[in-house]
């Protein structure tokens, strides 16, 4: 008979339980991505302080060229700043739902009265205003400076004014049934319907945001040439070293990206230069502007460029050095050949 095997036979080996580590073939993985990600991080913040301090390196020529991106992109934000302007204007204009009533300059006071009363009742006012034809001249001496003249006339020629007020912030057409339903009280000569003003200034605002929106689309067009022509030049001077670089086995996204960097920094440098540059223009123009508005008895100033426009200028000027120095080295990188 055959011996028999004394062997004894081996355990099973148990299943590996859920939530083990996983095998050494996917850590190493995990492990190249990190150090991958770690190491093109690494390089893209040692271009971008490279390219930083290419340009410090010749102030003068950057200086120039962020001058021409800055006075680019400060015209349509001048522009975008006037247009705030109006808007604010037509916007503290109080005058969206008022009527001007002129009264017959005759008229009895009886029968203002009686005006005054109809008005109130009106189930669409909610306020009404008089002034007397000598208010009204004694308002007009203070604010206008012509008091010495106007005591000179013989007469008041100021007829007396009911303001009237609608109720709701009523339509363009229901204040307009408003005016014609006034003007045939028999003490009332006119009727004028203050939002002619502010339907005034909302149009030239809307002219002035279409001028802004296509001189900005012309001036960031002219951006992109300025930072382009630029890169191209540096490109050029660095052609010695482009080559190098592809002689030891580089890409051209490796040789491209220090002058997108570049590219980028002019953009920035430019976008917060021209932030300045309307800044100053603002300031310098902040007095007499100021003056002016306490002449007309107006709250009204220039708007200004607050941190977020600040952040909007900036990021999109950069993008467009950057897209600017892409278009311009993609093609002459490829043109460069060992």
């Amino acid at each position: 008979m055959p011996r028999a095997d004394r062997t004894p036979p081996r355990a099973p080996r148990p299943a590996p339980a859920s939530g083990t580590r996983a095998p050494p073939g996917a850590s190493a993985r995990r492990l190249r991505l990190r150090d991958r990600f770690a190491a093109g991080a690494r390089h893209h913040r040692e271009t971008a302080a490279r390219s930083l301090v290419r340009l410090a390196a010749a102030p003068v020529q950057s200086l120039m060229t962020l001058l021409v991106i800055a006075i680019a992109l400060a015209l349509p934000t001048a522009l975008y700043l006037v247009v705030a302007s109006l808007q604010q204007l037509a916007g503290g204009l109080d005058a969206g739902n008022r009527l001007t009533l002129y009264l017959h300059q005759d008229a009895a006071p009886k029968a203002i009265d009686g005006l005054l009363a109809q008005l109130r009742e009106h189930a669409g006012v909610s306020a009404v205003q008089f002034i007397s034809a000598e208010q009204g001249l004694a308002e007009f001496k203070a604010s206008s400076g012509f008091g010495d003249a106007l005591d000179l006339l013989d007469r008041n020629p100021l007829p007396p004014v009911a303001v009237v007020t609608a109720r709701d912030q009523p339509s363009a057409a229901a204040l307009t049934a408003l005016a014609d339903e006034f003007a045939k009280l028999p003490p009332v000569d006119e009727v004028q319907i203050d939002t002619q003003w502010v339907a005034r200034v909302n149009a030239i605002a809307a002219i002035g945001r279409q001028a802004a929106l296509a001189l900005a689309a012309v001036l960031a067009l002219g951006v992109l040439l300025i930072v382009g022509n630029t890169i191209r030049l540096a490109i050029e001077n660095c052609r010695e070293e482009i080559l190098v670089v592809k002689l030891v086995g580089g890409t051209d996204a490796f040789a491209r990206r220090p002058f997108l960097y570049m590219g980028f920094w002019y953009g920035l440098g430019g976008g917060i230069l021209s932030w300045v540059m309307v800044a100053a223009g603002r300031w310098w123009l902040h007095y007499p502007v100021d003056r002016l508005a306490a002449l007309y008895q107006s709250q009204w100033s220039l708007a200004r460029l607050g941190v977020v426009e600040l952040l909007v200028l900036a990021i999109a000027a950069g993008a467009l050095g950057a897209m600017g120095a892409r278009l311009a080295a993609g093609r002459q990188m490829s043109a460069i050949e060992p």
